[in-house]
């Protein structure tokens, strides 16, 4: 089996419709507009920088977004760091011992939220 930690799976563009089938550990890039991207298992890392792009994943320790209007549904989340404007993230659960997911967001109407 190969190990698959680390390694970067990049979607640059506009308006793809993409499917990651992810192994475990894998950081996500997305660069652009528009696109719609489903993460099928849990990455380490989960990088937006655009606007307008939708992710539906697992689990995801670090979600960081740069851009506008793009939106995060996730299962569990540890960490999410935002800039930009009208981002949001919901996620179901945390694994942090807190059960808070460390937030830092930059910029106006982004949100993170925990939903059922």
């Amino acid at each position: 089996m190969v190990n698959q930690q680390g390694k970067v799976i990049s979607i640059e563009g506009v308006n793809n419709n993409r499917t990651i089938e992810a192994k475990g550990g894998e950081i996500v890039r997305i660069e652009g507009a528009d696109n719609k991207v489903v993460i099928r298992g849990n990455v380490s890392k989960l990088i937006i920088e655009g606007k307008g792009n939708t992710v539906t994943g697992n689990d995801i320790t670090t979600v960081t977004i740069e851009g506008a209007d793009n939106m995060v549904n996730i299962g569990s989340v540890e960490t999410v760091q935002i800039e930009g404007v009208k981002n949001h993230v919901h996620y179901k659960s945390t694994k942090n011992k807190t059960g808070q997911v460390k937030v830092s967001t930059e910029g106006a109407d982004n949100m993170v939220m925990k939903v059922k």
